[in-house]
C-alpha cells in the first residue's frame, strides 16, 4: 500500500508541473523611454526540457492574410509559425506589384484591385521584407519562427503571454527598427505560477532613416 501511496502522489506532483502556467506582460521601451508597438517578443526553452507550445504556434490550415488598404501592408509584421503560410490581398483600387528577394522566401506576385496571390508556405526561419515595386513607401515583414511561445507587442508597447509552462526561458525581442544585422536583445527569464512583468529597452534606427530600398535589407 506504501508503494502505492508513492505511485499515486508522484502522479500528481507530475500532473502538477504539467498545469503549472505563468502569466507574463513584456514591456518594450526605446531608448526614449517610449513604447514601441510592432515588436515580436519570443520565449525559447533552455535546458532541453520539452515545454508545451502555445496554440498559435502550429501553423493553420488557412494562410495568413496579409491584407493591402490605403497604400499599405496591414499588419505591419506579421509572426509566421515555421511551415505556415501567408496570402497577400489587394484591397486597394489601385495594383500592386508585391516582391521579397529575401533568402528565406522570395516571391513576386502581380495584384489587380480585388485580387489575392496565391499561398507562399515559409519553411525556413528568419525575416522576410516584402515591397511594393509600384509603391516605395509600402513594407510589411514576415517574422518566421519555430519557437513554441511569442507574442507581438500592441499599440502601447506590450508583448502579452498567458499560460506558458513554468521553465526557464530565452527571452528575445525583434524589430523593423533595429540596425541591420544586429540582433535584439536576448535576456535569461525564469517563469514561475502567476503573474510577471519585465521591461525591455531596444536601440531602434529613426523613422525616416529605415525607409530604404528593399533589396539592401540584410535580413
Amino acid at each position: 500500500m506504501r508503494a502505492i501511496g508513492w505511485i499515486v502522489f508522484g502522479g500528481l506532483l507530475l500532473i502538477s508541473g504539467q498545469v503549472a502556467a505563468a502569466d507574463l506582460v513584456v514591456q518594450v521601451s526605446d531608448s526614449d523611454g517610449r513604447p514601441v508597438a510592432d515588436a515580436v517578443v519570443t520565449l525559447t526553452p533552455q535546458g532541453g526540457a520539452p515545454v508545451r507550445a502555445s496554440a498559435s504556434a502550429a501553423p493553420s490550415n488557412q494562410p495568413l492574410i496579409i491584407d493591402q488598404r490605403n497604400e499599405t501592408f496591414i499588419p505591419y509584421v506579421q509572426i509566421v509559425p515555421l511551415g505556415g503560410e501567408v496570402a497577400f490581398r489587394n484591397s486597394d483600387l489601385t495594383r500592386h506589384h508585391v516582391y521579397s528577394f529575401s533568402p528565406v522566401r522570395a516571391f513576386e506576385f502581380m495584384l489587380a484591385p480585388g485580387e489575392q496571390s496565391a499561398s507562399v508556405r515559409l519553411e525556413r526561419t528568419g525575416v522576410v521584407a516584402v515591397g511594393c515595386n509600384i509603391h516605395d513607401q509600402m513594407v510589411a515583414y514576415l517574422y518566421v519562427t519555430d519557437v513554441p511561445w511569442f507574442a507581438l507587442t500592441d499599440k502601447h508597447g506590450r508583448a502579452t503571454f498567458s499560460g506558458v509552462p513554468e521553465a526557464a526561458y530565452e527571452m528575445q525581442t525583434w524589430h523593423p527598427r533595429l540596425r541591420p544585422g544586429r540582433p535584439g536583445p536576448i535576456q535569461p527569464v525564469t517563469l514561475t505560477p502567476g503573474a510577471s512583468r519585465l521591461e525591455v529597452s531596444v536601440a531602434l534606427l529613426h523613422q525616416a532613416n529605415h525607409m530604404m530600398d528593399h533589396e539592401r535589407e540584410r535580413y
